[in-house]
């Protein structure tokens, strides 16, 4: 193994080389100068790299990965440039490092001790909440960018995010693929002079990292973790492999894909009209069920089929609470009519839902049992 320090760096010529200088005591240093308006100090024993432009944090930590590869480093740890934090927490992630080379160790600042503004608690609040949405990880810090990249890992992961938020899509791919995350605590200060040399932006950069979260937590619902793996990777698969992958999550035992399906016949029959798409795929990934099988069990509510269940439901519902049955046909069943009804109407129906996902959860499993023997 064999450990860079990285400083990504713009507009820092009063901080920098106090940073610099300090981080070379535990690992050669890297600063990429991300087309800073202002001329760097001398950093004597610093590898420099200079992007003709400013083009955001995640730019100037790509290029630095690449360097850092090409000089033969096997991990990077990124240090910012602004002297927030502190180069004498670096050996905690060596140490981290060493004992799991594979991992992603992450810096995990308290940001209330030390004094950091009220936005910047928020916006890493809800960064932090999103990213326990995606990953179901739980880290108290997802902004800190004090961190130890495997470069292995950094030249294979794809990501599409820039600025600030290609810390973040980065920490949640490496989620996705499987690597492990390790927090480790580190000191941070936020003084006065320090906190107006910051270039986080709270409106324009929590915006990209809001319509980013917002992409991955749709992926992280609705992609199977195969695809989103693949996907992380830059591999491609063809749509019927794509598909199956899509219906075979979570389905391969028999009492999984029977849940998957008794699950989408509850959600679709219940008195929860309009929700009942959101439901289900609100329960099966809360569940760990296959979101493809409970979705298409769920449309049994298709148009033709819904007088029939409005019928039904009324009637079960009706004989429990009147003791007798409706007197009227099928032909005469409307929407109104089920609503003058409404509490036997809901009651019923859901009856109904319970009775056809118990009696679909049996069938399904009893069918899938016959097949996997078979």
């Amino acid at each position: 193994m064999k450990f860079c320090i990285l400083i990504p760096c713009y507009n820092h010529p009063t901080t920098v080389a106090a940073v610099a200088r300090d981080a070379q005591k535990f690992c050669p240093v890297i600063v990429v100068d991300d087309g800073s308006t202002l001329p760097l100090p001398e950093l004597p024993g610093c590898e420099i790299i200079r992007l003709e432009k400013n083009s955001g944090k995640g730019a100037a930590l790509r290029a630095g990965f690449q360097r850092a590869m090409e000089l033969g480093f096997t991990h990077a740890i990124t240090l910012d440039s602004d002297g927030q934090h502190f180069a004498d927490d670096v050996p905690k992630f060596l140490a981290a490092a060493q004992s799991q080379p594979e991992a992603f160790v992450v810096g995990v600042r308290n940001l209330r001790e030390a004094g950091a503004p009220g936005h910047r608690q928020c916006s890493n609040g809800v960064s932090t909440f999103w990213f326990r949405v995606e990953t179901g990880v739980r880290l108290r810090d997802t902004q800190c960018g004090f961190r130890c990249y495997p470069l292995a890992l950094a030249e294979n992961l794809k990501t599409k995010s820039g600025r600030y938020a290609f810390e973040l899509e980065f920490m949640v791919r490496a989620a996705w693929v499987g690597t492990p995350i390790v927090a480790v605590p580190v000191k941070c200060t936020y003084e006065p002079h320090q906190i107006r040399q910051s270039h986080f932006r709270p409106v324009v950069d929590l915006a990209r990292i809001t319509t980013m979260n917002i992409g991955l937590v749709l992926q992280s619902w609705f992609v199977p973790r195969s695809l989103r793996t693949a996907w992380s990777f830059g591999k491609k698969f063809p749509l019927r492999k794509t598909l199956r992958e899509f219906f075979s999550e979570h389905a391969h035992e028999p009492v999984r894909l029977a849940g998957a399906v008794g699950l989408g016949l509850f959600c679709g029959i219940a008195p929860i009209w309009g929700f009942q798409i959101i439901a289900c795929v609100t329960f099966a990934h809360l569940l760990r069920l296959n979101k493809a099988i409970t979705v298409v069990s769920a449309h049994i509510s298709l148009p033709p089929v819904v007088p029939f269940i409005l019928f039904a439901g009324l009637q079960i519902g009706h004989r429990l609470f009147q003791g007798e049955w409706l007197p009227f046909a099928m032909r005469d069943m409307t929407w109104h009519r089920a609503m003058e009804y409404f509490w036997e109407s809901f009651v019923g129906s859901a009856l109904l839902a319970a009775a056809v996902a118990i009696a679909g959860f049996f069938a399904t499993w009893l069918i899938a049992q016959m097949w996997r023997q078979k």
